[in-house]
């Protein structure tokens, strides 16, 4: 019998599917509900018979990726690289998204279970509201003092949860995207998102249809919203239209026109190195742009920006030097074959838009991730870095050499994400003892 059903339900949900593919296609111009049901499929790259696993809760598809490195857990661990640090890391394990605060030699020192479906019961807010746990995503995490963790799902909602995984507070009806950063009064920095359609808001100029609008969203220590900037409304006022339509299309992207995947304060201790920026000011990732930007702490002058020669990139920071490090995602090939290819962390002067690598591009430094990542430079000058869907954390020297790494092994051929990792020194922390009692 439940063979039987199964069957039926994959047969209907193709007849569903296929049906839908073609009125899709029939009205692409349009863009109409089934236009975007068609190509919010395709975008997640999944038919009904490829989600079974994840919906009957067999297998986490969307986070499943061939593993490229051998090992499991903490593969490296040079005593030279700081024993005492303590490692947060954020990914997928033992069946859900999860945060781990770690020993450098992987013992779990505290875990926070993500659970979208518990801290959201109405998920209809979300873009793409998830069947299970496993159709949400996280990104990054941060961590107070005393232990709580803030974190958003992707398109989805932003919480807090105290340092035993009880709720603080929670944003329903408010999309984040990507990881939160601290601001200096302890509030957070976001991006975020809506759906901007034609009839309720008036969409208008660049884009012919609907769209989905990135912003930035500000909110204070308790989890109240006060800023949220729309980044078209940004570049119309600051006369970047010719980059928004660069392309020369004025259709819209299902994904989102900027991809917005990261907002960094310039912190009043590091204001001093940047010269030609205040401190308050706002550095902001655009991912489909390819485009790094700086505004002033309000979102509404763009002071600085730069195109490439990154591609894809997330997580730029400020620096104490008054430089910008970031993830380059980069490509994984060559046309010409005369370098490895691959992702890299570069170094950027926005004084003289000089542009450096770090770590990667070559085939004696390996790595890849199409999306996602993260990395943190350290005091000595050693790079923390989130090769996100390898599965793979590690922290390398000046030299490339790596000291410390971590591979989130599923099975013998396959791994899961790891969205971030931070190194964290033992005395940030007031938390004297993390047991919550079971």
């Amino acid at each position: 019998m439940e063979k039987a059903k199964l069957v039926s339900l994959v047969a209907g949900g193709a007849l569903v599917l296929g049906g839908t593919f073609t009125a899709g296609l029939y009205s692409a111009v349009r863009q109409n509900a089934a236009y975007d049901l068609v190509w919010g499929t395709l975008d997640q790259a999944k038919t009904l018979y490829e989600e079974l696993p994840n919906l009957r809760g067999t297998e986490p598809i969307h986070f499943l990726r061939p593993a490229k490195y051998p090992g499991q857990g903490v593969t490296v661990n040079d005593p030279a690289a700081g024993q005492d640090d303590l490692i947060l890391l954020s990914g997928f394990y033992d069946g859900n998204n999860k945060v781990r605060l770690l020993r450098r030699d992987g013992a779990v020192l505290n875990e926070w279970t993500l659970s979208a479906r518990a801290l959201f019961p109405d998920a209809s807010f979300f873009r793409l509201p998830p069947a299970t746990d496993w159709n949400a995503i996280t990104h990054g995490t941060i961590i107070t003092p005393e232990g709580d963790i803030i974190f958003s799902f992707e398109s989805g909602g932003v919480a807090r949860l105290d340092r035993c995984g009880k709720p603080v507070w929670t944003t329903p009806g408010v999309l984040g995207h990507h990881s939160p950063n601290w601001l200096d009064d302890g509030g957070v920095v976001i991006a975020g998102g809506k759906r901007v359609t034609r009839q309720r808001d008036k969409a208008k100029w660049p884009y012919s249809a609907d769209y989905w609008e990135d912003l930035v969203y500000k909110f204070a220590p308790d989890g109240k919203l006060t800023l949220q900037k729309p980044l078209t409304e940004l570049m119309v006022e600051n006369d970047l239209q010719g980059r928004i339509t660069a392309t020369g299309q004025f259709s819209t992207r299902i994904n989102g026109e900027f991809h917005l995947n990261d907002v960094e304060e310039l912190p009043a201790s590091k204001a001093a190195a940047f010269p030609m920026f205040e401190a308050g000011d706002l550095l902001l990732s655009l991912r489909n742009f390819n485009a790094i930007l700086v505004t002033d702490s309000e979102v509404k002058r763009v002071k600085w920006y730069l195109t490439g020669p990154f591609i894809r990139q997330h997580d730029p920071d400020w620096q104490a030097d008054g430089t910008i490090t970031l993830f380059d995602n980069h490509s994984d090939e060559t046309l010409d074959g005369t370098r490895g290819g691959g992702s890299r962390i570069l170094k950027i002067d926005p004084a003289t838009d000089k542009v450096v690598t770090l770590y990667g591009g070559r085939q004696d430094q390996p790595m890849y991730s199409p999306e996602r990542s993260t990395h943190q430079m350290q005091p000595d000058g050693n790079i923390l870095i989130t090769e996100a869907q390898s599965g793979r954390a590690f922290e390398v020297t000046p030299a490339g050499k790596i000291v410390w790494e971590y591979i989130n092994r599923y099975d013998d051929s396959r791994v899961t994400w790891l969205h971030d990792a931070e190194i964290i020194d033992p005395s940030y922390f007031t938390v004297k003892d993390w047991n919550c009692g079971g």
